[in-house]
Parts: C-alpha cells; structure tokens; sequence
C-alpha cells in the first residue's frame, strides 16, 4: 500500500504544479520499486535506498542524499520508508540536520485494516509509527467486515487522536 498511495501522492501533485523528488527505502527491491516513477520524472528525481533502514544504518545517507536535493519552485519531497522504521526516530532525524530549505516532515502512515496490530513482534512499531503521524490512510477496506473496521479507526484514534484518517482505494 505504500508504493501505491506514493505513486498517488506523486501524480496528484505534479497535476497541481509541484516538483517531486522521491526517496524510497527497501532492504531489497527499492530499486525495483522506483523504476515505476521513473516514467512521470527524470531519474535524477528519484532515489532508491536498498540495504539498510533509514531510521538507523542508512540515516547519514538519508541526510547526505536530502541535503543534496536542490531547492525547486514548488518542490516537494517524498520519501517511502521501509514497513520496520522506527518513525519517532526517522521524524528526529528529518527535523534536525537538514538544509533549512525543507519545511517541518510530516508522516503519512498506511494501515492494512485486516493486518493491524497482527504482526507479532512488530505491533509495538506499527502502534508508534501511528503516534508520529499527522495523517493515516486506511487500506483494505472493501473485503473487511464493518466492525473490525470500526475498532481499528478506534485503536487508531486512542493512539493519535489528532491525526487525520482516511481511506484509500
């Protein structure tokens, strides 16, 4: 889901007149998953971080490689952080140590209705990155039963209650 609200994030905003940049972070397939944006920017605009987490290992290459992204009119930069970052970390990170050309991050977070808080050991990293966000996008929806909805949004709201949430279809 996170690669599809990105690609839908980069479409929406290039029709509105912004200039995108994406970063997109993978322990594996990262290059594999920015070749699909290459189609709507050049490939200098899009980065892909393979090998490591950008919340901890990869961080200084984060913040070297946002660093040297150059100031645009309208310029937005997107960045898809693998599915295990510690967002409190990665939200530090991207407000400290940065070009001050970049204005305050704000974290978007997708949650699978029917995988939430499911994961075993990663329940506790999913809850956080929930805490950090200023939006979260709800997905699977269309085949999940009403109530498992409903106590999602709920456990969603006591974790954040200021966030926003939406579906995504």
């Amino acid at each position: 889901g996170k690669t599809t609200l990105l690609n839908h994030l980069m479409r929406s905003y290039i029709n509105k007149g912004f200039d995108p940049f994406i970063i997109i972070n993978d322990y594996e397939n990262a290059k594999i998953d920015a070749q699909q944006f290459i189609e709507y920017l050049k490939s200098k605009k899009v980065k892909a971080l393979s090998g490591n987490c950008i919340c901890c290992s990869g961080i200084n290459e984060l913040r070297n490689l946002v660093n040297q992204i150059p100031r645009r009119i309208n310029g937005i930069t997107l960045i898809e952080a693998n599915g295990t970052s510690d967002a409190c970390s990665l939200m530090g990170f991207l407000g400290v140590g940065l070009n001050d050309h970049f204005l305050p991050p704000i974290q978007i977070s997708v949650v699978n209705v029917k995988n939430w808080q499911k994961r075993g050991e990663h329940n506790e990293l999913e809850a956080n990155q929930i805490q950090v966000s200023s939006m979260i996008v709800l997905t699977h929806i269309e085949n999940t039963k009403t109530q498992r909805v409903a106590i999602v949004i709920k456990e969603l709201q006591s974790l954040n209650p200021l966030a926003k949430i939406i579906n995504f279809k």
